[in-house]
């Protein structure tokens, strides 16, 4: 009878110590990372493998977290089984749990007047205009972003580009240092810029008469570099389309408008991480607004192409 006692006690010492660890998982348990970690809904007892096995047992990735405001389930063979995927057997640990396990993910909110707060520091960076010159008129977007709850940042997506007009840009929002969500901001973006309006209609041929135009100080949501604000550009120049009264004086409405000759002294701007440079180069050939044209440093004699901004004025394009 001794003997069985003593058998039945060396059975029940190596049960318990076969069980090397618990795993214990509530019915319901909420996280806040894009995936479900192990460390993040389990409580793990009497692990006595070391630290650093800890920490690897908790980074246990069981599968992707809920969206936001969402729930999903998981059930006790995934588990199982990501356990045991990092090397551990049957009789090395006890899981405590149900057969299905809801998952909640905390869900926040972004209000899009942080949005838009975002994108007004960054034109500043990027425009290297007046902040008081430029207006953003907002197109159609959701009051809020619904993201994971915690921290978060913004970033502009790689592909998006500010531009004068119609602009939908895209944002990404970083959590835990990674991409967890982007969302699109659109909105019209205009400038301050003084422009000469039509007072009346103006046939095709017609030569430029400042009588026949009124200058004012208007937010114009177009490329402000089609748009004439120095009268004596179009000087003795004559239209190519006719006018409409109350239309606006550009390059596109001027027959013939080159604004830079062959030889002519101009200064180019260089935009480089967000400082603006300048000097002076010699024209190479005659451009129109807008086009690109090469241009040679007066002091190196080195070639390149720029794009004409206005009679006395090119921009560097980066290769």
């Amino acid at each position: 009878m001794k003997k069985i006692i003593f058998l039945l006690f060396l059975i029940l010492i190596m049960t318990n110590s076969a069980a090397a660890f618990e795993v214990v998982i509530n019915q319901e348990e909420v996280v806040k990372s894009a995936n479900i970690y192990l460390g993040e809904i389990a409580k793990i007892n009497r692990f006595d493998f070391g630290e650093d096995d800890l920490n690897k047992l908790k980074n246990i990735q069981i599968t992707n977290s809920p969206q936001p405001g969402y729930q999903k389930f998981i059930n006790r063979v995934l588990v199982e089984l990501s356990i045991k995927n990092l090397g551990y057997q049957s009789n090395d640990f006890r899981l405590s749990m149900p057969k299905k396990v809801v998952i909640l993910r905390k869900s926040s909110f972004i209000d899009k007047s942080a949005v838009k707060t975002f994108i007004e520091n960054e034109l500043k960076k990027q425009l290297q205009a007046d902040p008081e010159n430029l207006f953003i008129k907002e197109l159609n977007n959701p009051d809020q972003y619904n993201i994971a709850a915690g921290d978060y940042k913004f970033q502009i997506a790689s592909q998006s580009r500010f531009k004068f007009g119609r602009n939908n840009i895209a944002l990404e929002i970083i959590q835990n240092k990674e991409v967890q969500k982007r969302i699109y901001y659109r909105f019209n973006l205009g400038i301050k810029r003084k422009i000469y309006q039509a007072v009346r209609d103006i046939p095709y041929n017609s030569d430029l008469n400042k009588a026949d135009f009124k200058e004012l100080e208007q937010v114009i949501y177009k490329n402000p570099d089609q748009i004439i604000s120095d009268w004596n550009i179009v000087q003795n120049k004559e239209l190519k389309t006719s006018l409409k009264k109350g239309d606006y004086l550009s390059y596109q409405v001027i027959k013939n408008p080159y604004l830079v000759q062959w030889g002519d002294r101009v200064r180019i701007k260089i935009i480089k991480n967000n400082v603006q440079l300048s000097s002076y180069v010699i024209a190479k050939e005659r451009g129109r607004m807008g086009e690109e044209i090469t241009v040679e440093n007066e002091n190196s004699g080195y070639r390149f192409q720029a794009v004409v901004v206005s009679e006395n004025e090119v921009k560097y394009i980066s290769p």
